[in-house]
């Protein structure tokens, strides 16, 4: 029998969804954000904050979020154009020094945020100068926070609607120097608005931004929040593969032992391998072939290392193997493999694949190995 749904598909918007996604992952693979942000560092999962901000495998959304994202910013302008009616409010959204959205920033860039805009003039506050950040969520949401501006009056509304929006309110309020937080919130359409004030809490922001800091200076990966796969967080985590079962995360700088984010300077990273003092943006996005992954990446365990000869020993399943700095001989060093190789060498074939390697002076080329002889 037919799938009903399929009867009424329409190939041109199913076209369009398709497209909205292709260009997200292009924009993602070019334009990752090289820095842990403020809007994210509330998480409950402190692992998956570190996975993002080392770039441990390319987030994806779904056509419906994706679409959610537009009309988030699509309100904040159109909320910002209605503040602007008021006599009296001031609004600033873009830096006037630098003609960019406002900015924060810690640990030398490596931990930033974008302020939706600093607001004086409100009528029930009119001499105090607020962060202001808009939010565009479903209507049940916006429901939940009027119920609980109710319940537990509106200084200690935001922190338990979504603490995730709270940490960033905290955040702002610290590195600005602002007193307070306000939040519009309106249904998508901007049909419905409503709004919470937040006062600062000093202790709450500072050990946020301690958090960040340790995020950003950890060598490896922090503990998981479940070691159950099914968790409900870890259930819909964009890193729920790489951190449960095992993927291999991709080859780059940002998963490669070599490479280290430097505190001083703005979104330095440093690479101990070419004695480098900085990393470019572009090559931090490709790696070299001298690339070995940070081995907490990776399920398996350490039993042997060389940083001279470039090269991390393993064991699976009784059978030591490398991830080895790429190199003329590699093909004919039994069971040594490049980072690329690792990130397409399904784990099973790790005891038998290096006599063939060597026989046929191979790589492992894409999801399924395969061999090509060379010359």
């Amino acid at each position: 029998m037919a799938n009903l749904s399929d009867l009424y598909l329409d190939p041109t918007l199913h076209a369009v969804d398709a497209a909205l996604a292709a260009r997200a992952a292009e924009q993602e693979r070019s334009k990752r954000r090289p820095y842990l942000g403020a809007s994210a560092i509330g998480g409950e999962c402190r692992r998956a904050l570190w996975y993002g901000f080392r770039w441990a495998t390319q987030v994806t959304f779904p056509p419906d979020a994706l679409k959610r994202f537009e009309d988030g910013h699509r309100g904040e302008d159109l909320m910002a154009q209605r503040l602007r009616l008021v006599d009296g409010i001031q609004l600033a959204t873009m830096d006037a020094s630098t003609g960019r959205q406002l900015e924060v920033s810690a640990f030398g860039g490596h931990f930033m945020g974008h302020l939706d805009g600093a607001l004086l003039g409100l009528l029930q506050a009119p001499k105090t100068w607020h962060v202001w950040e808009h939010k565009v969520v479903a209507p049940e949401k916006q429901a939940k926070l009027e119920r609980l501006k109710a319940e537990l009056g509106e200084k200690a509304a935001l922190e338990r609607w979504d603490p995730v929006y709270f940490a960033q309110a905290q955040v702002y309020m610290h590195a600005t120097g602002m007193k307070r937080h306000y939040l519009t919130c309106s249904s998508p359409g901007e049909r419905t608005t409503v709004s919470v004030r937040t006062a600062h809490e000093p202790r709450k922001a500072e050990a946020l931004l301690e958090r960040a800091r340790g995020i950003v200076t950890s060598a490896e990966p922090p503990p998981r929040l479940s070691e159950k796969p099914e968790h409900y967080v870890c259930k819909w985590c964009s890193f729920q593969r790489v951190c449960h079962f095992g993927e291999v995360p991709e080859a780059h700088c940002r998963t490669c032992v070599h490479a280290t984010p430097e505190i001083e300077g703005r979104g330095r990273w440093s690479c101990s391998y070419w004695k480098a003092d900085e990393i470019a943006p572009d090559t931090q996005r490709t790696g070299c072939d001298q690339h070995l992954f940070i081995p907490a990446l990776l399920r398996y365990p350490v039993v042997d290392a060389n940083a001279e000869e470039n090269w991390v020993e393993y064991e699976h399943e009784g059978v030591r193997f490398r991830n080895q700095g790429d190199r003329e001989d590699l093909t004919r060093l039994e069971r040594a493999y490049t980072s690329a190789e690792l990130r397409h060498l399904d784990p099973s074939l790790i005891p038998d694949i290096g006599e063939a390697r060597q026989t046929f002076d191979a790589r492992v080329e894409s999801g399924v190995p395969s061999w090509r002889r060379q010359g």
